[in-house]
């Protein structure tokens, strides 16, 4: 429901592509027990696979978090089934002729699950704390760059108009942002009092969150739009993919990503095939950020030589069975603004010691590590604890980096720790995975030097001249032809410069309880972050057994 830059770990599902040689089988249709119609009920059991840090919409930076929240709001606009823009809390809208203001009408009927309506001003007040630099809200702000908030207003309650000080071709796309009410988000500590507890005005409200177990939504009964089939959401956080699998198997959980070796090794077996359906979509990319700031790291010519010690063509055959592609840069190959002229960076180990020498790094002592001014080449990656994707790439980078004397070390952390460390730059390299966005200039605004953290979200600290220019132009150009050749030429500097190790693009494999029903797989946006989406699914009782809904 909101922008999807937001970090993502590195999923147990990570297996992509659009390799049409697969030989995993294909899952049949047969069910488990028998299956009533399904009825305006029933709890629907989703695994998360971290806590979340946060439930301030404002504030909210990973995956695990938005799966939460795309419950508890509904946007001011929406994506359909086809990415296209859609009503959502706005009914309507219009663009002013020079692109710069926005007037957007509510849906008269919306309101919080407080009961208070959402106004005109409400809107204001969220998008004031999103550009305010002391609300920690750098995930969304630099898709707002440029608000005028004294020149917007309030033409009426259910009226807005929003002013912007240059004209920009995604901004109507950034408008997929959850509205906070003043009245409850204006008062205490912005940062600190919303993380735990949550008024929104989309079809759910929270019950009730147990850290570390699990979270509970109920069904809002005097929604205002569309009531959704299912009664209850319970997200159980199982880190663990092993545990989550076999709960998964029991009917203990009703979905979840499905790591490529599971996928393989057991999607055709008639117990798999009988308790759920696999579904295939393109979801986003796996990347290596390379911290730019870190006086190891600095250097351009150094991140495209580590690049060389990673075998993504083996990774792709042996990780993820031939179902993955490589990424080049920032843009999959399916995006228009796709430059095909990008090479990927080849697994080459003898070109890569020779680099290394080129750039005076030499194994001095002979220890079998690299050295330079009596500094050996030695970098931390950093790993979501239970991840076994992430955990195995890190491992074929490592080996390869030991033979040309780089010593990387994995450090595994929990999911908090994690990506604090991340977002506050202390950490050298991470796995990580982002999806794709409905607008190029949405997937490559992180890497505008505007966007240090704690102000953005260029968490690699990427700094270049020539890109920040770029990017100014691609966000303020409405022509597609010249837009075109704006974003080609920021994939082939970014391609060059490596601020992100780009790996490979995946499609996820999500398992689904054959209970769960009228669900629609988007070829662009998979099963999740469109309307309705999984607003849309419903529950059917079947011979399984689930847990009581508490």
């Amino acid at each position: 429901m909101t922008l999807r830059v937001a970090l993502v770990v590195l999923l147990t599902a990570l297996i992509a592509g659009c390799n049409r040689t697969e030989t995993a089988p294909q899952p049949l249709t047969a069910q488990t027990g028998p299956l009533t119609t399904p009825s305006t009920g029933g709890t629907l059991v989703r695994r998360l696979e971290s806590d979340i840090n946060t439930l301030n919409f404002i504030l909210h930076t990973t995956e695990y978090e938005n799966l939460v929240l795309s419950y508890l709001y509904a946007p001011l606009i929406d994506f359909d089934v086809n990415q296209k823009i859609i009503p959502r809390l706005a009914k309507s809208w219009e663009v002013s002729p020079d692109g710069r203001t926005y007037r957007f009408l509510l849906d008269e009927k919306a309101t919080f699950d407080d009961g208070a309506p959402v106004r005109a001003s409400d809107v204001l007040f969220t998008l004031g704390k999103i550009v305010d630099k002391n609300s920690g809200a750098f995930q969304l702000t630099s898709s707002f760059e440029g608000l005028q908030l004294d020149a917007s207003k309030a033409i009426d309650d259910r009226t807005v108009e929003i002013v912007f000080a240059m004209p920009r071709a995604s901004q109507l796309a950034a408008f997929n942002i959850a509205i906070l009410p003043e009245s409850v988000y204006g008062k205490g500590d912005f940062k600190k009092d919303f993380n735990r507890k949550v008024v929104g005005n989309g079809p759910y409200r929270l019950t009730r969150r147990d850290a570390g177990k699990e979270i509970l939504l109920e069904r809002r009964n005097d929604y205002w739009g569309p009531r959704p089939s299912i009664e209850k959401i319970r997200f159980k956080i199982i880190s663990d993919d092993t545990v989550a699998w076999n709960a998964m198997k029991r009917g203990e959980i009703d979905e979840m990503s499905i790591s490529s070796d599971r996928w393989r090794n057991e999607g055709a077996t008639e117990s798999v095939r009988n308790r759920m359906e696999i579904h295939r979509f393109h979801s986003g990319y796996i990347f290596v950020p390379w911290n730019n700031s870190d006086p190891l790291l600095r250097d351009a010519a150094i991140r495209r030589t580590l690049m060389m010690c990673l075998d993504r063509r083996a990774i792709i055959q042996n990780l993820y069975f031939g179902t993955a592609r490589i990424m080049t840069g920032p843009f999959s190959p399916d995006q228009w603004t796709f430059n095909a002229d990008v090479r990927p960076i080849e697994f080459n180990l003898e070109e890569a010691r020779k680099s290394f020498a080129a750039l005076g790094w030499r194994d001095s002592n002979g220890d079998g590590v690299l050295d330079k001014g009596g500094k050996s080449f030695v970098i931390d990656v950093l790993l979501h604890t239970g991840n076994k994707p992430s955990m195995d790439q890190a491992q074929i980078f490592q080996q390869a980096l030991k033979q040309v004397g780089v010593t990387m070390n994995l450090v595994t952390l929990d999911s908090a720790t994690f990506f604090d460390r991340i977002q506050k730059g202390e950490y050298q390299s991470a796995f990580l995975a982002q999806g794709i966005d409905v607008d190029a200039d949405l997937d490559v605004s992180q890497f505008h030097s505007s966007q240090f953290p704690p102000n953005g979200n260029n968490w690699a600290f990427y700094s270049n001249p020539r890109v920040d220019k770029l990017i100014t132009e691609g966000r303020a150009e409405f022509d597609q032809a010249k837009r075109l050749v704006i974003y080609r030429e920021l994939h082939e500097i970014l391609a060059n410069d490596q601020p992100y190790g780009w790996t490979v693009e995946y499609t996820n494999k999500w398992g689904l309880n054959r209970r769960v029903g009228n669900v629609t797989v988007s070829n662009t946006g998979g099963l999740f972050f469109w309307y309705p989406g999984p607003l849309d699914w419903t529950l059917a009782e079947t011979a399984s057994t689930l847990p009581p809904s508490p």
